[in-house]
């Protein structure tokens, strides 16, 4: 069991590494985060991976994992970037609200923005037409730390938890009802 598990991790990386992510950035889940200023120097770890590997998991995570293949089941693309070591946190936050703004301007709804002393966590949804949205940014900051995540697809909002804890990043328990696209903090 253990070698299937590293032959596929060691293909979901290959596949990764290939190209084969896919080229998203005229999607309309697309989050362009840019690069935030000085977070170009600092980032410590960026993942993107696109349909051949996400389908790669998908086949092998629905006997093995089923929870973890309904999250993945409507996405095309999942992206996380880490920059940690950041010289300048407030001049960072403003950079932050920068992203943001525009991706509110490009289409995008700020759903929760929630502040805990120095540390911030922003979910931003792309939503469509018929009920099912392109797309969720997640943006958190800490003083020394920023991580953006951008699922690309239709991202189920009863799942935001999981979805952040499969992909370790620390958040607040938020409930976004699907309907009227209101996050409360748990």
């Amino acid at each position: 069991m253990r070698a299937r598990e590293l032959a596929i991790g060691f293909g979901a990386l290959l596949l990764a590494g290939c190209g084969i992510s896919g080229n998203f950035r005229h999607d309309l889940g697309y989050a362009a985060f840019d690069s935030p200023g000085a977070l170009a120097v600092h980032r410590d770890f960026g993942l993107s991976l696109g349909p051949a590997p996400l389908a790669l998991a998908r086949l092998f995570l629905d006997d093995e994992e089923p929870e973890l293949g309904a999250i993945l089941k409507d996405l095309r693309a999942v992206r996380v970037y880490v920059y940690d070591g950041v010289p300048d946190g407030e001049r960072m936050a403003g950079q932050l609200r920068g992203v943001e703004s525009k991706l509110v301007e490009d289409g995008w709804r700020a759903i929760a923005t929630i502040r805990d002393g120095t540390d911030r966590v922003s979910v931003l949804l792309r939503p469509g037409s018929d009920g099912r949205n392109h797309g969720m940014a997640v943006i958190v900051q800490d003083p020394t730390e920023v991580v953006l995540v951008n699922l690309i697809g239709n991202v189920r909002l009863d799942l935001f938890a999981e979805y952040m804890a499969e992909l370790n990043v620390d958040t607040p328990r938020i409930d976004i009802d699907p309907q009227t696209l209101e996050a409360h903090v748990r």
